[in-house]
């Protein structure tokens, strides 16, 4: 479409006007509206909106208030709803697997198969969460990897917290979920690192940072809660009978794995008394964390990655 290249070409003239470390954040951002207006079909307007660019001097204002309170309005929208929509996606996920594995299987069946099912739902139904969040990360009126970072997890810690707290009714129970803090701290910092490398043009090693650190600080949540409130060792036995139940720390790595699975991975350890006891203490933490992390990862990440190099048309060369 030739008024689309023209836009283009416009923008990138007022791109280069600007300072070198303004041309990502600028070329991004006017590109997304550029697209925004290329797909509502208002040609006109887009070539009105790259021509006022291109003649406005380097320094000036370049965003009127009302498209910036909009963006305002969408990024906060956005932010403050996501959460709920984790929670939804969790209610879904426990009212769908119960209901697949009841028709599926039998009862003896349906007792070990409902968990597996019940992560695959949540890690689906995030991910769909997750892309569409994403779709729309770029118009983030946020700016810099630490304020989109907390920007992220401010709402979501908020939502979290007031889930245990409503779940939770004692002060015994309160304490029992504070692990759980560690995985809001540590998905910040996760957020943080990735949103940076994303920022670089490393988006690659953004997704790949993003995913194994935030698989590292959910499983630390777990085991926090676990070794803080299970004991390690059988300890006192009175007639070759434990007093207490315990849990081996040597399979600590694959506590949270267990949690999503409800299985040893065929190892001697955890057992299956020792998976029913974390599960049990934990409930429903670490599916809350393959609700939210997707979602948030993919938010920091889509945002602050560069706008999409422009492809520039080569010349036409006429007959001889």
């Amino acid at each position: 479409m030739v008024s689309r290249r023209l836009a283009e070409f416009l923008l990138r003239s007022a791109v280069r006007r600007w300072p070198a470390e303004l041309h990502d954040e600028l070329s991004r951002e006017w590109q997304a509206e550029l697209h925004v207006l290329a797909e509502r079909g208002q040609r006109w307007r887009m070539l009105r909106f790259a021509a006022s660019l291109a003649a406005s001097r380097a320094g000036t204002p370049v965003v009127d208030r009302t498209r910036f309170d909009s963006r305002a309005r969408r990024t906060a929208g956005t932010l403050l709803l996501a959460p709920p929509a984790c929670l939804a996606i969790l209610m879904m996920a426990v009212v769908g697997s119960g209901a697949l594995v009841g028709s599926l299987f039998g009862v003896v069946d349906a007792n070990l198969s409902q968990v597996p099912v019940l992560s695959a739902l949540t890690a689906g139904l995030a991910v769909l969460l997750a892309r569409r969040v994403g779709r729309g990360a770029a118009r983030t009126a946020l700016r810099g990897p630490l304020r989109r970072a907390l920007g992220v997890m401010l709402p979501l810690g908020l939502t979290v917290v007031a889930v245990e707290y409503a779940l939770n009714t004692t002060t015994d129970d309160l304490v029992r979920i504070a692990p759980g803090l560690v995985w809001l701290a540590g998905l910040a910092l996760v957020l943080w690192g990735a949103g940076t490398l994303a920022g670089r043009g490393r988006v690659r090693a953004a997704w790949w940072l993003g995913v194994l650190a935030a698989l590292v600080v959910a499983d630390t949540a777990v085991v926090l809660s676990v070794v803080n409130h299970i004991p390690g060792g059988p300890g006192t036995v009175v007639d070759g009978v434990a007093q207490y139940d315990s849990v081996n720390r040597v399979s600590a790595p694959l506590w949270l794995f267990t949690c999503w699975t409800d299985w040893s991975f065929g190892l001697p350890r955890p057992t299956q008394w020792e998976i029913f006891l974390i599960g049990d203490l934990v409930e429903l933490q670490p599916f809350l964390y393959l609700a939210g992390t997707p979602y948030a990862l993919a938010y920091v990440i889509g945002a602050a990655r560069p706008a999409d190099p422009v492809a520039v048309p080569a010349p036409v060369s006429s007959p001889a």
